[in-house]
């Protein structure tokens, strides 16, 4: 591995050249598992000896042999795992994300409105992937789904979950429900295909065109927490809706 190679892998930790080079970083040998198995080109495969039969056999050749000096200066984590991966970020449009939505097993997508923590987001994927969802949009200024934090909250979900950025010209027949501290509970929704936009803790959608038929919904509390997470929240009413799809059995 040469000096260039370790200036461009650690460039891939700022948004910006993740986007230029359409590119960004796996690690842990789950994740480098995870994105073989998936449909996403990996460009290159780098481990420390130690790490070459963790993989599966199919990768060996793949994977370059570097020092242990060298890994800990391309990772982008505290206590690199030993193995790290280059892949290309897939790129969907709008209808694309719309069209998988349609033809999920469970109809709905999630928009991930103003959501700047990664481990919100990253849970929010795994969780769409997790109920059978089709699809997530976000809105800028979201955090970047390919950086390092999100990549590993997601579990692997990234790799499978179609997902791009929600502009305000881009429309479906799809129908809109927000998650409020005031509304319809989410159990008592007649859920039909359509898009959940969860928006930040803090500011919620205070700085967010929401479509105007959007239903807000509202997960009631029982206890004294002031409120939920936008992880968590989205995850509880992920649940609920493929719990309300599901067909009693004959």
């Amino acid at each position: 591995m040469n000096r260039q190679e370790i200036q461009f892998i650690r460039s891939l930790r700022q948004r910006s050249e993740r986007l230029a080079q359409g590119v960004f970083v796996v690690e842990g040998i789950k994740g480098i598992i995870e994105l073989a198995n998936s449909t996403l080109i990996r460009k290159r495969i780098y481990c420390v000896a130690g790490m070459v039969d963790s993989l599966p056999e199919n990768l060996h050749r793949e994977a370059e042999v570097i020092g242990a000096k060298e890994m800990t200066r391309i990772s982008q984590m505290s206590t690199p795992p030993g193995i790290l991966a280059i892949a290309e970020i897939p790129v969907y449009d709008a209808n694309e994300v719309f069209m998988a939505i349609k033809q999920a097993k469970v109809p709905f997508g999630l928009v991930a409105a103003h959501i700047q923590d990664p481990g919100n987001l990253g849970t929010l994927i795994r969780s769409a992937d997790w109920f059978g969802f089709g699809g997530v949009f976000t809105t800028e200024p979201t955090t970047d789904p390919w950086s390092s934090k999100c990549v590993q909250a997601t579990m692997g979900s990234l790799f499978r979950m179609p997902i791009a950025v929600l502009n305000h010209t881009d429309s479906s027949d799809l129908l809109h429900y927000h998650l409020e501290m005031e509304g319809i509970s989410y159990t008592q929704v007649d859920w039909k295909p359509g898009l959940i936009w969860v928006g930040s803790e803090s500011h919620g959608f205070s700085s967010i065109s929401l479509p105007e038929s959007s239903t807000p919904v509202h997960i009631p509390a029982h206890g004294s927490a002031e409120s939920l997470n936008a992880g968590v929240a989205g995850s509880i009413v992920c649940a609920e809706i493929a719990r309300s799809l599901q067909k009693p059995a004959s």
